[in-house]
């Protein structure tokens, strides 16, 4: 995460506007006044005056004002650059956006695609600049962020394009990781108890398949405890669907020890 928490408040918000500021690779106190969320020429991540819960409505006159007649739901952010810059002939000025500081941008959307549950559409993630052709809103010789002066012979459409296959991908790299298990061993007596999982700091196994290699019956499919022989039961875990219980906390109502080897990821019953 490159976006603090605390600058994503609880609301709902419709879509992500960029833009660049034609300002310098700094944010100035007239660039906070306009947007949200700025990056600057160095990578770094600032906010702006306003809070996104702003624009959940502008009739009060308090919000990030960075789109004409689009402001009322949508996040705007920015690269700090562009001071000077002319569309035809394409010039970028003495502050051009910088690559890295583009791709920067691309993160900051999709962490706020993420955090406000936001598809990636060109209603719902676009550049100022795609703005009247995409939402129908009449703007003002807007082309921001769609010159690219790394590769200025790209159209608005295929930078916008490009823009939003690289925050869909961003999502979905972020959500592998997020749902990829780490997988552990659960070794009882010698006897394997199915593909345990690495959970909290904690090791996870199969609820039927402990219950099988201790001989007893497989626990109902809506149980919430695993019973044991002894009279002792372990919470049974809904993860994925499945149950899952702790094995050092089955080990612990056995009465038996755990030797836990972090090389091979092996929790052994001892």
């Amino acid at each position: 995460m490159i976006l603090d928490q605390a600058w994503l408040p609880n609301c709902s918000m419709r879509r992500v506007i960029c833009h660049w500021t034609a300002g310098a690779h700094k944010a100035s106190s007239l660039d906070k006044e306009h947007y949200h969320l700025l990056v600057e020429a160095d990578g770094k991540v600032v906010r702006g005056r306003r809070s996104i819960a702003d624009n959940v409505s502008t009739a009060d006159g308090v919000y990030a004002a960075h789109t004409k007649g689009a402001n009322t739901g949508s996040i705007g952010i920015a690269v700090c650059a562009m001071a000077g810059a002319r569309q035809s002939p394409f010039q970028a000025g003495p502050s051009p956006m910088l690559e890295p500081q583009w791709l920067r941008l691309v993160e900051v959307a999709a962490e706020l695609c993420r955090a406000y549950s936001l598809p990636v559409t060109p209603q719902t993630v676009l550049g100022h600049g795609e703005v009247q052709v995409l939402l129908g809103i009449a703007q003002e010789g807007k082309w921001d962020p769609m010159v690219l002066p790394w590769a200025p012979t790209m159209s608005i459409m295929q930078v916008g394009t490009f823009f939003r296959t690289l925050v869909q991908e961003k999502l979905q790299t972020a959500a592998a990781a997020v749902e990829a298990p780490v997988l552990a061993a659960v070794d009882f007596q010698g006897k394997k108890i199915g593909d345990g999982q690495l959970i909290n700091e904690s090791v996870y196994a199969p609820a039927a398949a402990v219950a099988a290699k201790l001989g007893l019956p497989a626990p109902a499919a809506a149980a919430t405890e695993l019973a044991l022989a002894n009279g002792n039961s372990v919470a049974i875990e809904t993860i994925d669907a499945k149950g899952w219980v702790d094995v050092v906390a089955v080990a612990t109502a056995l009465g038996k020890k755990t030797r836990w080897n972090s090389t091979k990821r092996m929790l052994t019953i001892l």
